[in-house]
């Protein structure tokens, strides 16, 4: 059997339909979205959700502003569906050796229209009285910053895509990239399907490399695990913290519903475990539990008291800088909107506006260039995770 489309999207994350939502809203009137499990089954259904400001250059900057002003007014921006979105605050701390970055960067992104605030660290019982203020050099205080629920963003997206004309369907894997020359002609399934098309997108997260190497494409990405723990905080916590980034400990901690807590590890520890992403939500060991948990009650001291409930393999898609492939691949029509590291949920409304304007040839909001892939063959590009806060 052989179909048509005008844009073929692989993969059913926040990517993906958030790229397929703004094609559709660019006037491309047949764009397929296949996704081989269900929507958001992949990293994005595991991702914790924070959503901080905190970017080190204009493009990134500008990207979180423009995806912040749609997490809070979803609904509307939308057309329909909830993001599930929490302005609790965000509260970053840093070290000593960071603050002077840190304060540059936040010059540059208060006239790129983000709402920050530099504080000492005693100053952090303001806004938080239970962080710990030792070892920190200076805190920043994000008001409007927060987390979403990136399901619920995941399934806003695609219903509203479908809203607007788009075929979105599941369990439908791709097994091979169609092409002619220098371009690329569509796709087929594992069902034995052909769908031509002239335009594919490679939105396929943890798993893009492997639909990469279908097209004869290399991508410089490691998956890299990235553990994930819930606590319970004890009856007499009170009410819930905001969600505070540790830098210069090197641990996270989100709010939840039910008494809960996310925490994870900030120590750029992910390239150095790089995972297999069909072990995307498997077991994680009590050991590093421990090692995090500590690190966690270090930075919140109250949370040493909490319960651990459970945990599970979370995944990043990691290139060389610690930032996302927004562009066309070498192959002409067959382009890449991968490598997120981290970033993928809190950026996603502004991504998917890029790479729509890209395809189709109109002008990027935001300049593109940052996000090209030749940037990595033209020189060796390194970062880290913390670096994608602050910079090298």
């Amino acid at each position: 059997m052989i179909r048509h489309a005008e844009v073929v999207i692989i993969g059913g994350g926040v990517i993906g339909v958030s790229i397929a939502f703004h094609l559709a809203g660019a006037g491309v009137r047949d764009v397929l979205l296949v996704e081989r499990r269900f929507l958001a089954s992949g990293g994005t259904g595991r991702s914790v959700g924070i959503v901080r400001q905190l970017y080190p250059t204009p493009e990134t900057s500008q990207m979180v502003v423009r995806s912040l002003a749609v997490f809070q007014r979803f609904h509307d921006a939308v057309g329909g569906g909830e993001s599930g979105y929490v302005g609790c605050g965000v509260v970053i701390g840093v070290s000593t050796a960071m603050r002077p970055k840190l304060e540059e960067t936040v010059r540059l992104q208060r006239s790129l229209g983000v709402r920050a605030e530099v504080l000492e660290p005693g100053e952090v019982v303001k806004i938080e009285r239970r962080i710990n203020p030792e070892n920190l050099g200076a805190v920043l205080y994000e008001p409007e910053s927060g987390y979403g629920d990136p399901t619920a963003v995941t399934t806003g997206y695609a219903d509203a895509a479908r809203r607007r004309g788009v075929r979105i369907e599941q369990g439908v894997e791709v097994v091979a990239i169609r092409t002619a020359g220098d371009r690329v002609t569509g796709v087929e399934t594992a069902a034995g399907e052909r769908i031509d098309a002239p335009v594919v997108v490679n939105a396929a997260g943890l798993w893009s490399t492997a639909v990469a190497r279908l097209a004869g494409v290399a991508l410089p990405i490691i998956v890299g695990r990235h553990p994930v723990f819930v606590v319970e905080r004890d009856a007499s916590f009170g009410r819930p913290h905001l969600v505070y980034l540790d830098l210069a400990g090197g641990s996270y901690a989100r709010p939840e519903t039910g008494g809960l807590t996310l925490t994870g590890s900030l120590t750029d520890d992910e390239t150095r475990h790089p995972m297999e992403p069909d072990l995307l939500g498997g077991d994680v060991s009590l050991d590093e539990a421990a090692d995090v948990l500590a690190r966690t009650s270090r930075a919140i001291p109250r949370l040493a008291d909490a319960r651990y409930r459970r945990g599970w393999a979370g995944a990043f898609d990691i290139t060389p800088d610690w930032m996302p492939i927004l562009d066309e691949s070498p192959l002409r029509g067959f382009w890449i909107a991968t490598g997120m590291s981290g970033h993928g949920f809190k950026l996603s409304p502004a991504v998917g506006e890029m790479m729509a304007a890209l395809i189709t040839g109109a002008a990027p909001q935001v300049n593109p260039a940052p996000f090209a892939l030749g940037r990595f063959s033209a020189k060796s590009s390194s970062g880290t995770f913390v670096a994608s806060y602050l910079g090298s």
